[in-house]
């Protein structure tokens, strides 16, 4: 069953977090295959509700680019290179491919052999390199061992007769002698000691030449089949490690697609062995795999703006959208499920959609659900706040057993923590990016309880978002300190935003930490009105 990703927005907060998880349990008792994940580091308020709630942390998503292990390639096609050309040849007739790629024992890569090589091998008659084991050997040429003295046969293949043995040639160990039955060459490759001799058209030797063969340890085996039907066999039991092309580096199943058509380009292969990060191969691609693709699954929550999304988000299939913002620009090919309402939190949504499917979140999903409501709202004091989520909160408590007030001091508590971090982390703890026509803008949010401590820090704020701005090209980068106990919101900002910012608010001089009262909701109080004056 394919995998699908469940995740929020870079940067997660509560709510992207919590209802990625709550959406991936609901879903996944309708036999999806989904798995809740995070496009970057936690902060500390969503950290305690997981730990509160004993559950753990979601899997971290880098990207849904399209890699070469979502290539529909010849899983778990290989050789061992103990295996011989024989055994390949076979292999290559039977699955109808080119290539192979070729293993340790262990499953490491060693190389690949093309067909094609594989026919330059066997058709070459200057070909004599031979490294295979003896019983391979006897095996292939359907032989008859005569003595053994050896385990493997490592050597050069020599073929002879009567009239083309001069008797001067000097023979060795390193020689497989391959000859029809002839005694006087038979007792020359004795006498030599070499490494083996194949005697061809012959059944039985003499006692005399067999105990001559042991008496210098010589291996010799016999055979009924031609000698031109045997000469091909020889070099055909060879070990594919004597062969293998071990110049063509194979291809990490992690690769991104884009990088692997830039090699693919370059050399023109049309085959590869595909391996994983401990180069273990795992099968063969060819060149008619590369369109064969399937896409990464993946169900977006609380969010749908291409920036805010994972990296590769259009190398991806999109199946669904559960969010609260308004409508943002992600494209799709296909249709696609969205359930998007003017509510507090993405969790309200999903808690009704378990109410819909009838099913009754467990205790800690419910928790979850809770804490994602009561952070995203602020415990209501948000004015994106609606009598669902009152209500949602309400019963969700109920489930979990949880008092949301107490819960939500012990959350915001944490929330405020910045023990630890940097100015830019704090920045970047919860911090949204979006285009408005030629503007680009970043906006971080932090709740806290005592913002006069979070004040002390502004000079700092403001040189960090002077510098971020700089570097990442942002037109405005503004830090949004919101006192949850009073409701208002002291913003810091990049310099050269400050006239944008002041027509934006209506404010005749604006100063870094200035106070919006009334103001919490960076969504609904915040960015409308920078989109109303930038358009």
């Amino acid at each position: 069953m394919d995998k699908i990703f469940v995740f929020g927005h870079k940067n997660p907060d509560t709510d992207a977090v919590t209802s990625a998880i709550s959406l991936s349990y609901l879903r996944n008792l309708n036999n999806k295959n989904t798995i809740p994940c995070i496009l970057g580091e936690m902060n500390n308020e969503t950290k305690f509700v997981l730990d509160y709630f004993k559950v753990p942390k979601p899997k971290y998503l880098n990207d849904t680019k399209i890699k070469v292990s979502d290539l529909n390639y010849n899983k778990d096609c290989y050789m061992y290179e103990d295996n011989t050309l024989d055994e390949l040849y076979a292999y290559m007739e039977k699955e109808s491919i080119s290539a192979v790629p070729i293993c340790s024992k262990l499953g490491k890569h060693r190389g690949i052999i093309t067909l094609k090589e594989l026919i330059k091998i066997i058709i070459n008659p200057n070909y004599s390199e031979l490294y295979t084991s003896y019983s391979n050997l006897l095996n292939i040429i359907r032989g008859k061992e005569v003595t053994k003295y050896c385990d493997e046969v490592k050597g050069t293949i020599k073929y002879f007769n009567t009239k083309a043995y001069d008797g001067d040639s000097i023979l060795s160990n390193n020689d497989i002698l391959l000859i029809n039955k002839d005694v006087k060459l038979i007792q020359q490759g004795i006498k030599d000691k070499v490494q083996l001799i194949i005697v061809v058209g012959y059944k039985e030797l003499d006692k005399s030449l067999i105990t001559y063969a042991r008496r210098n340890k010589v291996s010799i085996m016999t055979t009924m089949r031609d000698i031109v039907d045997v000469s091909r066999k020889v070099i055909l039991s060879n070990y594919l490690k004597n062969v293998v092309n071990t110049k063509r580096d194979p291809i990490d199943e992690n690769m991104n697609l884009d990088d692997f058509l830039v090699t693919f380009n370059k050399h023109k292969y049309h085959n590869y062995a595909i391996v994983d990060r401990k180069n273990k191969v795992l099968g063969l691609l060819s060149s008619s795999n590369i369109n064969d693709i399937n896409k990464k699954k993946v169900i977006l929550v609380d969010h749908n703006e291409a920036s805010q999304s994972v990296d590769g988000l259009d190398e991806a299939r999109v199946l669904e959208i559960v969010d609260h913002h308004k409508v943002g620009n992600i494209n799709s090919s296909e249709p696609i499920n969205i359930r998007n309402m003017a509510v507090g939190s993405t969790n309200t949504i999903i808690y009704e959609m378990y109410k819909e499917a009838k099913v009754l979140p467990p205790k800690d999903i419910a928790g979850l659900m809770m804490a994602g409501i009561i952070s995203d709202t602020l415990l209501f004091h948000s004015p994106t706040t609606t009598e669902m989520d009152r209500v949602a909160v309400s019963e969700l408590s109920s489930i979990s057993n949880v008092d949301p007030k107490e819960f939500s001091e012990k959350m915001f508590n944490e929330a405020a923590s910045i023990k630890g971090k940097t100015i830019e982390e704090i920045i970047y703890g919860d911090f949204k990016a979006f285009n408005i026509n030629k503007y680009k803008i970043g906006i971080g949010q932090m709740m806290v309880i005592d913002y006069q401590s979070a004040l002390k820090n502004k000079d700092k704020y403001v040189k960090t978002l002077n510098e971020l701005s700089k570097e990442r090209e942002f037109d405005i980068m503004m830090f949004c300190i919101t006192d949850v106990i009073n409701n208002n919101t002291y913003v810091v900002y990049n310099s050269d935003a400050s006239t944008i910012l002041e027509a934006s608010f209506d404010i005749e001089k604006i100063e870094e930490g200035y106070c919006l009262k009334g103001v919490v909701s960076r969504k609904k109080q915040i960015i409308p009105l920078l989109m109303d004056e930038l358009n």
